[in-house]
């Protein structure tokens, strides 16, 4: 039999009803009174629910594995267990009133790929290992995707782990405490350098529901960047200093916020620019604010229009901030990533093998794929979700779109696994 046609016969091996209660269990694990989930990074709950993967893997003769900044693989062996390996994933952390979608469902589809493996008693050529990735939510402490960067290279795990957590608890003791109680034997990062990673998500957008697109290819992720604008005035009376006199922060703040906004009005409406958070000093209601700290949160998929609004940022603050003194500054940034052409090719292939209909994609959201794409090749996929909500308890996707993903990701990791 062709490998296209065990491709098929691979796709048609994943079962709705397992992926789905596979799916929902997780869902316990940190569960919350209205659907939602709260299992936040290094968390009991985030160690519980590596633990019950552990426990199916080895209920389906899989073996696990941990490294040092707490990511989990489960392994099937290829015939050339030398080779480098194909990775499946995603994470399995949330925000604190998370849905149970979001991540955990690139996880379970990873683990069906591999129970349907080795139901048909088939084995790929490279092994196939699905990774849960360490705190890509960055809700407990930040940086996000402290595992995927940590393993790609692009971040040192030694500097994340100084950071404190939210609860006040230092990131290191918690990742020494939550490897410790987790049932997997230690593996370093460094020992294994995939072939290629593929990750299948719900969309967090409303474009394949309103379209009728079961698959969505994902072209690249959004470059991000934040810039701090602090404007500083003067505080004074409200009631007793005139309008003409004032040096009123959040007044200028609000001009600056007012010159910027019809950027976002390009008829393509790809330009994501968002004020987050706004911090007024003294933030007295009989107060002339003095003081004003704004975060911009900067995406688009391509660097340069990111690196043009930025300068245009500062230049809206130098004219509009007075008569206060205003100054703009990059705080964070990650470059934008296009996924390779090839690895999109193979995964329209493969949305052809199983028969969906498919659509390019741009990700609005980071990813732990942006970190493995700087190390190898790596593809995305979406499904879609209810009304486009996500990082939200109602969260919500259907067990026919997801077992949709999950054979286009079966026929995909399939024929990566031949090569």
């Amino acid at each position: 039999m062709s490998d296209e046609h065990l491709g098929q016969t691979v796709a048609a091996a994943i079962d709705t009803q397992a992926l789905w209660d596979l799916l929902m269990r997780v869902a316990e694990i940190g569960g919350l009174p209205n659907g939602g989930v709260n299992r936040q990074a290094l968390t009991a709950a985030d160690t519980e629910a590596k633990n019950f993967v552990i426990d199916w893997a080895a209920a389906h003769a899989l073996s696990s594995f941990q490294d040092e900044a707490g990511n989990l693989y489960v392994r099937l062996d290829g015939s050339d267990t030398q080779a480098p390996p194909v990775f499946l994933g995603s994470h399995l952390d949330s925000q604190p009133t998370g849905g149970k979608f979001d991540g955990a469902y690139g996880v379970v589809a990873g683990l069906e790929v591999l129970r349907a493996l080795k139901a048909l008693g088939l084995t790929p050529r490279r092994s196939i290992e699905v990774v849960a990735w360490t705190n890509e939510e960055g809700s407990r402490f930040l940086p996000g995707a402290t595992g995927s960067s940590a393993f790609a290279g692009s971040r040192s795990l030694d500097d994340m782990v100084r950071a404190e957590t939210t609860d006040g608890t230092k990131v290191a003791d918690d990742l020494r405490a939550s490897i410790d109680a987790t049932r997997a034997p230690r593996r370093s990062m460094w020992t294994v350098r995939p072939a290629a990673y593929l990750e299948a998500h719900i969309e967090q957008g409303p474009i394949l529901e309103s379209e009728g697109i079961p698959i969505g290819i994902v072209e690249g992720i959004q470059g991000v960047c934040r810039i701090a604008i602090e404007i500083v005035g003067e505080t004074a009376h409200a009631g007793t200093m005139p309008h003409r006199m004032r040096k009123d922060a959040l007044a200028a703040a609000t001009r600056v916020m007012s010159a910027l906004q019809p950027l976002t009005n390009a008829g393509d409406d790809i330009l994501r620019l968002t004020f987050g958070r706004l911090q007024v000093w003294p933030n007295s209601p009989n107060t002339v604010p003095g003081k004003v700290d704004l975060i911009v949160d900067l995406r688009h998929p391509m660097q340069s229009e990111i690196d043009a609004v930025a300068a245009r940022i500062n230049e809206v603050v130098a004219q509009e901030a007075p008569p206060c003194r205003g100054a703009a500054r990059i705080v964070s940034t990650v470059s934008p990533v296009h996924f390779d052409s090839a690895i999109r090719t193979r995964l329209k292939r493969a949305c052809d093998v199983v028969g969906h209909a498919s659509r390019s994609i741009i990700s609005g959201a980071g990813h732990d794929a942006l970190h493995l794409a700087r190390i190898c090749t790596t593809g995305m996929l979406f499904v879609p979700c209810r009304n486009g909500v996500s990082h939200h308890e109602s969260e919500s996707a259907t067990p026919e779109q997801l077992v949709a993903g999950a054979r286009v990701l079966a026929a995909a990791a399939w024929d990566l696994a031949q090569t």
